[in-house]
């Protein structure tokens, strides 16, 4: 069966026809402001590329879909076999993404990478290990970043990549004078056969300062990537980052120290060193120093009292050393 008839469920045939039209409508702004025009990735390039970089899955590109995670997790659930490990889902343009605690990740059409992919590290890694897995994908895409765009980029823990302000930009409390570029998600399935991991990447690429949903917001255009520089280009390097990080990690069990990732990562996280607000579920919070990445890649914070704690999950808040 071809992937065309196998892949989620969309109704992609209206769904490109009105995309076709807004990439119409999209053209001739762009050829009023002087700009490159969008246009769609050409599918069965992508296809052949994303496969000859190290996706021995399977590989979808869609027109539209409100979320390549959502889609994924459905899929995995409805049909396990038919997505093995290193299976990608790509969307031209997604409607709604998914990040943590229920936001959303909205990009116009054709500015933006959004894919997810499906990783089955199987029983040799422990699930309490792929808490990592985010971490990685995030060192990925900085990696990718400055080698596909000349950008250079930083992790903000847990699943943020941030780039620095331009210039003339005011500080953001939060976020200072950086700006988020990139932003990870990861699900963990339970199947059958055992789990699998979705792993979400989304990364703004072609956007001007309007088209940004927030004011924390950034992309490869404004934080001066080289010039002619595409989504094909990025998408491509982050999973060929994103498969060699995973390889090594994979390779020793989930291990992060034996693979040598707990030290990139602390390196490429901007967060480690840095004064926070950490906002915890049930409404608790934690302030201190972030001093380091736990074993399990949770955030170790000291507070004002010397108490260490071990976060595993919350919204962390750069700070000011006088806020």
């Amino acid at each position: 069966m071809a992937d065309d008839d196998a892949r989620p469920r969309h109704d992609d045939d209206a769904r490109d026809r009105a995309d076709d039209r807004a990439d119409a409508h999209a053209h001739d702004r762009a050829h009023h402001r002087g700009d490159h025009p969008r246009v769609p990735y050409d599918r069965v390039a992508v296809e052949r590329a994303l496969r000859a970089g190290g996706a021995t899955g399977r590989v979808v590109v869609v027109g539209r879909t409100a979320s390549t995670s959502a889609d994924l997790v459905a899929a995995l659930g409805s049909e396990p076999v038919a997505w093995p490990d290193r299976s990608v889902l790509v969307a031209d343009h997604q409607a709604a993404g998914r990040g943590r605690r229920g936001r959303t990740w909205t990009t116009p059409a054709h500015t933006a990478v959004t894919v997810s992919v499906v990783l089955r590290p199987g029983p040799d890694v422990p699930v309490d290990r792929w808490g990592w897995l985010p971490l990685v994908a995030g060192l990925a895409v900085v990696g990718a970043l400055d080698e596909a765009a000349g950008v250079r980029s930083v992790l903000k823990w847990p699943n943020d990549v941030l780039v620095d302000a331009a210039p003339g930009d005011d500080a953001l409390p939060g976020w200072g004078r950086r700006r988020k570029v990139a932003g990870l998600l990861g699900d963990v399935v339970p199947l059958p056969g055992g789990p699998a991991a979705v792993v979400g990447i989304g990364v703004n690429v072609d956007q001007v300062r309007d088209e940004l949903p927030v004011p924390s917001a950034s992309s490869l255009r404004l934080a001066g990537a080289r010039a002619g520089v595409g989504r094909e280009a990025v998408l491509t390097a982050v999973l060929d980052h994103l498969w060699r990080l995973e390889t090594r990690w994979r390779a020793v069990h989930g291990d992060a120290r034996a693979a040598g990732l707990d030290v990139e990562c602390a390196a490429a996280c901007a967060t480690l060193g840095a004064r926070v607000r950490v906002d915890l579920p049930a409404g608790r919070e934690v302030v201190g120093v972030a001093r380091s990445l736990g074993p399990d890649g949770s955030l170790e914070v000291v507070d004002g009292v010397g108490a260490l704690h071990r976060v595993l999950a919350g919204d962390v808040h750069h700070m000011r050393s006088a806020d």
